[in-house]
């Protein structure tokens, strides 16, 4: 190991040195001893290079020592060489090549191989590969455990990337092999913190039991803490079942003067009845924590484990081992009575009400209770007052049990009641909704066409008198100019007294009869509302229509209107049809070679009167006609808008509504498939007060 240890650390080149008997820089020494062996016949070079390679290293010139390794040496030293190639390399910041050097490296020695395994953790850990660093200290762990400050290297590298889990298990196991109470000391460290509870109780076992073997007192402070931190997890009935066994099974190591272990004993017991477990859950539990608690607890203090054994089997005949019994009786009849009955008698009381407001029934039982308190102060009152209290509460609980049960089914016909109401009142709203899109669109469409109408019946007349402005002594040659201008101011009076007359009137009697249409829709949502409020027994919702769609569509309307009035001038006679261009050829003809002023003032006025202008009127109409008809097609959209509101409002309580059946069912589905999830708390009620009972001797 002496020369194990010089390898490690690279000073096997100081023996070499010594045994030459030689003073000065070893550099120079080992060259000249190197020259030396040289001038033998079979020289053996392989110490003077490994030791060489060592002094190079040392003073950091790594190429130098690399190539000394790298050498013929003998067999012995091969895998120290290659270990320190890769110790070079790691030097020299090649961490990819000094890691594949460090797995090359082939040994049976264990030194070598956990210096490796060490070097490759450094390693790792300047990569920041936190997996591979965790693989590699446990390989070396549970290959060499012995070797110096190994395991020590392995609790400080997981403890500081919070690696608890691998933390833990290398603690457990150095404990079992060691024995050493170090390192039940870190684990009790760590399960103080919690951090044990990744690990099943049950991991523990092989441990507790060395332990318990070993140094009772540190069994039962390692015990505790275990015992503290599995106790808010979903462990602890695991736990219980775990260390009860252990005891159970080593009965012989129990005759002890305990400190901790009964007062954990007695608080998992009323954890055990707290209500959170069901009987069936724990009833093997039970008889064996109860044996365990007897035996570990002395004579003079066993009144609390003795009388939970014999109010146990009062309530629940027939599950308890009858020597257990025996034992608890033996011991309860010599016990001294419990001082304190006033402070436990109060404490399950309260426990009874928690217990009552959870299930919803707090309020049931205080009216219930009232009239017995009357008169009594319950901190002042004797035990028995508080014993009569308790049980008459526990009675009445129980038969809050069926009336519960009535009362969650009376809840569910309410709410189906009320969820048909609320769905009929959804359907009538929706009904309405179309009824009110059906008569307001057919409306809009009616105003639609009469406006259109008028202006393809009217307009066109307007436009043929204007042949009065047509004179025997007008001039013929700009007539059709003097006409477009006449023709143009007609549109444009003809299209001011339209809307101003018949537009405003039409769009004011359509959302007249609109705005009527809503109101007669309130007032059948009104009646609504107060049917379901009837229903809530208050002011719950109120189904309000959105009224301002009117003020939208008064909005709308009057912009569509407004944009009639804006239209530029139009070439009414100059237009391509065969007969205006004629017309416009002829009148210049005649103009500049004829003065027969009555023929083409017959002509004019013939032409003026009897021209179709349909199609003017038509063209002109167009870009309203468009909006209108846009208009309509959004007048259903705007009607679910003035019904959106009530419908949401009636979503949403149905919403609510099937909830609370789903919920109440789910409940009341419970209550008949496990009917012991109500009564075995009761049940625990009773057989505290039972408990109670004996311990202060009361009849």
């Amino acid at each position: 190991m002496t020369t194990e240890n010089e390898r490690i650390s690279k000073s096997y080149y100081q023996t070499i040195i010594a045994e030459s008997n030689k003073q000065g820089n070893a550099v120079k020494i080992l060259g000249d001893m190197y020259i030396e062996e040289m001038q033998q016949q079979q020289p053996n070079l392989s110490a003077i290079r490994f030791a060489q390679g060592e002094v190079y290293f040392l003073n950091k010139d790594y190429e130098a020592a690399i190539f000394k390794w790298q050498q013929p040496l003998e067999e012995e030293l091969i895998p120290w060489a290659q270990k320190n190639i890769a110790d070079a390399h790691m030097e020299l910041g090649l961490l990819e090549d000094a890691e594949g050097l460090y797995r090359q490296v082939n040994t049976s020695s264990l030194a070598l191989k956990s210096e490796v395994s060490l070097q490759l953790l450094s390693l790792y850990v300047q990569q920041g590969n936190q997996i591979k660093a965790v693989n590699t200290i446990k390989e070396a762990v549970r290959s060499n455990p012995d070797y110096p400050r190994l395991t020590e290297i392995a609790q400080a590298y997981l403890e500081d990337i919070n690696d608890w889990d691998n933390a833990i298990e290398l603690a457990v196991g150095e404990a079992i092999r060691t024995q050493s109470t170090y390192w039940i000391d870190v684990l009790s460290g760590y399960a103080q913190k919690g951090l044990n509870v990744n690990h099943r109780p049950d991991y523990f076992n092989s441990l507790l039991i060395d332990l318990l073997h070993m140094d009772r007192d540190r069994f039962e402070s390692f015990t505790e803490v275990l015992w503290d931190s599995y106790r808010p997890t979903p462990y602890y009935l695991e736990w219980l079942n775990v260390i009860n066994r252990l005891l159970f099974d080593l009965q012989d190591e129990l005759p002890f003067e305990w400190e901790k272990l009964p007062n954990l004993y007695q608080e998992g017991y009323f954890d055990l009845i707290s209500g959170e477990f069901l009987i069936k859950d724990i009833s093997a539990l039970v008889n064996i924590h109860l044996t365990n608690w007897l035996e570990i607890t002395s004579e003079s203090d066993a009144l609390i484990s003795s009388t939970a054994i014999l109010a146990w089997d009062e309530t629940v005949p027939s599950m308890l081992d009858a020597n257990l019994i025996n034992r608890a009786t033996y011991l309860y009849k010599n016990a001294t009575p419990n001082r304190e009955a006033r402070k436990d008698g109060m404490k399950l009381f309260d426990a009874i009400k928690a217990w009552a407001n959870e299930e919803g029934l707090l309020d049931d039982l205080t009216e219930y209770i009232g009239p017995m308190l009357t008169g009594y102060n319950m901190e002042s009152t004797s035990p028995s007052k508080i014993q009569k209290v308790i049980k008459d509460s526990i009675a009445f609980l129980l038969e809050q049990r069926i009336e519960l049960e009535k009362g969650i089914e009376e809840d569910i016909h309410w709410n189906e009641a009320l969820l048909a109401s609320l769905q009929h009142s959804h359907q009538q709203i929706g009904a309405m909704e179309k009824e009110a899109a059906y008569a307001m669109t057919d409306a809009f469409r009616k105003m639609k066409n009469s406006l259109i109408q008028r202006v393809l019946s009217d307009l066109p007349k307007q436009l043929q008198e204007s042949s009065s402005i047509i004179h025997e002594d007008s001039d013929f040659s700009t007539i059709d100019e003097d006409l477009n201008e006449e023709m143009n101011r007609c549109i444009a009076t003809f299209m001011t007294n339209f809307v101003n007359n018949d537009v405003k009137h039409g769009i004011q009697q359509w959302i007249d009869g609109c705005k009527r249409g809503f109101r007669e829709d309130q007032v059948a949502c009104d009646e609504l509302s107060q049917m379901i409020n009837k229903q809530f027994d208050e002011e719950k919702i109120a189904l309000e229509g959105d009224f301002k769609v009117l003020d939208d569509w008064q909005r709308d309307l009057e912009r569509i209107a407004r944009g009639l009035l804006h239209f530029e001038k139009i070439n009414v006679l100059r237009r391509n049809t065969a007969s205006q261009l004629f017309f416009k050829g002829a009148g210049k003809l005649i103009g500049s070679i004829s003065k027969n002023n009555d023929m083409l003032h017959s002509k004019y006025i013939n032409y003026v009167e009897n021209e179709d202008y349909s199609q003017v009127a038509e063209e002109l109409i167009t870009p309203f006609i468009q909006q209108l008809e846009f208009f309509e097609r959004s007048i259903e959209w705007d009607v679910n808008r003035f019904f959106s509101k009530p419908q949401d409002v009636l979503k949403l309580e149905m919403e609510k509504v099937e909830g609370d059946i789903e919920s109440y069912t789910h409940v009341l589905q419970k209550m008949h498939e496990k009917p012991e999830t109500y009564r075995d708390p009761l049940t625990f009620f009773e057989l505290r007060l039972c408990q109670y009972e004996l311990m202060h001797t009361i009849s």
